[in-house]
């Protein structure tokens, strides 16, 4: 027994061992490193840092062209009146087509009745308790055709069409689905002295029937609010009942259908009161209203001037300030009532006006950096600010890259965008079918409109 506890406790000790391996780690670790091996091989001159400015921004306060919209894939209908903005109103004209029918009108053809048949896509409304708010529709006969030269021109104004509406008194609408409206049986009776060749071809058809056009009136008196009205193109059709004095016809009454298409001319037309808002010293408050209303503008060559002065005052020609990053931050204050919120525009970017090459007159193009990073623009809740990162466009002004002066004249834009299922590109435009109003922050504030840039100045 006692040989048996003497061998167990002759147990093998790691102690020494680890000492040993430590000290060696600490040995080795205690080797010094020259981090200094490679320095100065870059001269002195020729390193570049990076650094940040902000600018102070010249915005002004314009209100944006008379603004149209053809093929937009919906007509819009409704006002919207407001004590700050004033009354915004927007109609849609279209053509009709009658569907094709063997029929012979006889020689004294009469009409029964022409209804005419709506079903609303959706309905914009910047309080909901607006919407079922009564609207009174009208329906007009136009008097101009609807032809590519009034592509985003205001060419379409109150004369092109008849001032008496086909629908006397209007046709109450509370914002349901579906809308029937009955129309007058005298345009019902000339649309019945189409003849073979009319009814046959329609570039003759519409010589000779240039559409109709849908508006509605705003709240009456004081009242503040209102709707705007979606419709799809093809989901507005029109029946025409009528009957044949004559003995040569067999059959009495007969029913003729007429319908829109998305593949022929839609122009919808906005008129905007908040002209009195605008001015070229927006100190207090800049103000974003949709469609064509009052948008915050920017003078990029005044902006490229300032810039220009600060490069000379520190010693270096701006033609070689490099932009890494350039942001235009609005900062807002949130308002009073939360709901308020849900009226600002979900984004915002710059757009300059441009011409077409298959059409006269200028419309709004956003600047191709609305797709260089992600949510750009984007109302930012958490930071109560849009910032727009416009780094290559600014590089491009401040190196004197634009020739045509309207390429500096820059409107802050609400926009929108579409995304393709199969590829998942997205597409943005400037949104000219939705009503927003938003309330920015103005030169004087504490929080003011700025440009910030991280720069750097080539030797």
């Amino acid at each position: 027994m006692t040989k048996f506890w003497a061998t167990m406790t002759r147990r093998f000790n790691p102690l020494p061992l680890l000492a040993i391996t430590l000290s060696l780690f600490l040995t080795a670790s205690c080797i010094d490193i020259d981090k200094t091996a490679g320095d100065g091989f870059v001269p002195s001159d020729q390193l570049l840092g990076v650094s940040v400015k902000e600018f102070e921004l010249p915005v002004q306060m314009k209100q944006s062209d008379s603004l149209q919209s053809m093929y937009t894939g919906a007509i819009i209908v409704g006002a919207y009146k407001d004590d700050l903005f004033g009354l915004t109103s927007a109609g849609g004209a279209f053509r009709i087509i009658p569907q094709k029918d063997s029929n012979d009108f006889g020689n004294a053809p009469v009409a029964n009745y022409f209804r005419m048949n709506i079903q609303f896509a959706d309905n914009i409304v910047l309080n909901e308790s607006e919407s079922s708010i009564p609207q009174n529709i009208f329906i007009y006969k136009l008097r101009e055709d609807l032809d590519t030269l009034k592509f985003y021109t205001n060419s379409l104004d109150a004369s092109a069409y008849d001032p008496t509406p086909l629908n006397p008194g209007g046709t109450v609408y509370f914002g349901g689905d579906t809308l029937s409206i009955d129309l007058s049986e005298e345009y019902a009776n000339h649309l019945l002295t189409a003849n073979a060749e009319e009814r046959d071809s329609l570039e003759l058809f519409f010589k000779k029937f240039k559409g109709l056009y849908i508006s509605t009136e705003p709240l009456p008196g004081s009242q503040t609010g209102g709707r705007f009205n979606i419709i799809q193109p093809s989901d507005i059709y029109m029946m025409l009942s009528y009957h044949h004095v004559d003995d040569s016809v067999d059959k009495q009454d007969s029913l003729l259908l007429y319908y829109v298409s998305e593949s022929e001319p839609n122009i919808n037309i906005f008129k905007h009161s908040s002209s009195a808002l605008a001015t070229t010293q927006a100190t207090d408050k800049l103000y974003v209203e949709g469609i064509a209303g009052i948008k915050p503008y920017i003078d990029m060559a005044q902006v490229r001037s300032n810039m220009a002065q600060w490069a000379t005052a520190n010693n270096f020609p701006l033609e070689r300030v490099v932009v890494a990053k350039a942001e235009l931050i609005f900062p807002y204050e949130f308002p009073s009532n939360y709901v308020t919120m849900g009226q600002y525009p979900t984004q915002l970017f710059l757009a300059t006006r441009t011409t077409g090459d298959s059409y006269d007159g200028l419309y709004y193009e956003l600047l191709p950096e609305i797709s260089y990073t992600e949510r750009n623009g984007t109302n930012n809740r958490s930071q109560l600010s849009y910032n727009l990162n416009i780094t290559s466009y600014l590089q491009k002004v401040l190196g004197n890259k634009f020739t045509n002066r309207r390429d500096l004249e820059a409107y802050v834009m609400p926009i929108m965008s579409t995304s393709n299922s199969q590829t998942g590109e997205i597409s943005y435009f400037v949104d000219n079918s939705v009503y927003y109003k938003g309330v920015l922050n103005g030169m004087n504030s504490l929080r003011k409109p700025k440009l910030r840039i991280a720069y750097t100045v080539i030797p």
